[in-house]
């Protein structure tokens, strides 16, 4: 049994089904925040310069590149948060309903 099969069951013993549910939101989110990452990586890497807010966009030149990708990425970077919000708002959600149709 590998260390992630050993964590389902010590959530599955503590809490049960909701345990799985937890569970499986943690290691979206992990693999999410990762994919949250790698716009912010690849701008560093070819581009040179960290993009992390849309106030460091507007210190780029309006006539290059640098700018328009900045404003990419940090848009990336916000929608992929929106996504994993919403997936774990909705997994929980849907959990809870079947929660309480299932005593």
């Amino acid at each position: 049994m590998n260390v992630l099969e050993f964590v389902d069951q010590v959530f599955y013993a503590l809490m049960g089904q909701l345990g799985r549910t937890v569970y499986g939101s943690i290691q979206d989110a992990l693999a999410l925040g990762i994919l949250l990452k790698l716009p912010s990586l690849i701008g560093e890497i070819i581009i040179g310069k960290d993009f992390s807010s849309f106030d460091i966009c507007l210190k780029e030149s309006p006539f290059g590149a640098s700018r328009y990708a900045c404003f990419i990425i940090v848009a990336s970077d916000f929608l992929l948060w929106i996504v994993l919000a919403g997936r774990i708002i909705a997994r929980f959600w849907a959990d809870l309903k079947d929660l309480k149709n299932n005593p």
